[in-house]
């Protein structure tokens, strides 16, 4: 499998989204382990983030749908089918079984936003492509880099509206978490309305997947290399673990709001290519 170049963003763009989101604050980046929670976390107004009761999210877009998802990534320049295996309930999708001489990297979408602009520079110089799961809360707050993560043909999903720790709700709860955050993505042009990833838990559950369901998920995508970087090991160790633990057909959990993260990418990437390993988004994957 090869890595079609990116032509679309430019370092110049890059310069403008920077001028126009600088001063943007989203969502400090949260791990993805069981029992994490987002309460202690500022949200883009400066206020904490409850999880004593459900959040109101988004209303002005409706949530993704099996029927009406036909083309993520389209306005990157790419008619993308959605595979098939997305359409099909099932277990939560690890890696790809049929082991392309590809992995998909996987990014939890919080944080600065200085550090997600990074992050795609160091993408486009590569001319790899990712997946960005977002918390709806912080992409609600910053479209401009929603919009950007599409424009540089990677796939944006859903990681639920404010990263609560899905296996503690209620089905009630779940189900608005998951809905607002499909609102959310679904309002940027062009993102992949069949991706989800469950928030605080690996591995979803009955009440996760039937409320995933109920937004249009037919599968939640988890992950089978995890260099745990939300826990800041540094730079060398984000880098050995990703590379020790990466296979063909690999999905790759990491977290766009840690700086050690990024500064671990030009590494990673280029350990990838050592090994003749693509890096390509989730959709790719598993086409």
């Amino acid at each position: 499998m090869t890595v079609v170049p990116d032509e679309t963003p430019t370092l110049g763009r890059r310069a403008l989204l920077r001028g126009g989101i600088a001063s943007a604050i989203g969502l400090g980046a949260a791990a993805c382990s069981p029992g994490d929670e987002t309460a202690s976390t500022p949200s883009s107004s400066g206020s904490p983030l409850s999880t004593s009761s459900a959040p109101t999210g988004p209303t002005a877009s409706p949530a993704p749908s099996a029927s009406s998802a036909s083309a993520p990534g389209a306005s990157a320049g790419g008619a993308a089918t959605v595979p098939a295996v997305l359409r099909t309930p099932g277990p939560d999708i690890r890696r790809a079984d049929s082991a392309p001489p590809a992995v998909a990297l996987t990014f939890h979408g919080a944080g600065e936003a200085a550090l997600t602009l990074r992050a795609l520079d160091v993408l486009a110089a590569h001319h790899a492509h990712v997946t960005v799961f977002a918390v709806g809360r912080w992409l609600a707050a910053n479209p401009e880099l929603g919009r950007a993560i599409v424009a540089g043909g990677h796939d944006l999903g859903n990681h639920t509206w404010s990263h609560r720790t899905l296996p503690r709700l209620s089905a009630d709860a779940a189900r608005t978490e998951i809905a607002d955050g499909a609102r959310a993505v679904a309002a940027i042009a062009g993102s992949s309305p069949l991706l989800f990833r469950p928030s605080g838990t690996p591995e979803s559950t009955p009440t996760i997947r039937a409320a995933a369901a109920a937004s249009g998920y037919a599968r939640c995508i988890s992950y089978d290399v995890d260099p745990a970087d939300y826990q800041d090991p540094g730079t060398t160790a984000v880098v050995n673990r990703t590379l020790a633990g990466v296979q063909a057909g690999s999905i790759v959990s990491l977290h766009l709001g840690h700086a050690g993260t990024v500064a671990a990418l030009p590494r990673i990437l280029g350990g990838l290519a050592a090994r003749s390993l693509a890096p390509v988004t989730v959709t790719s994957l598993l086409a």
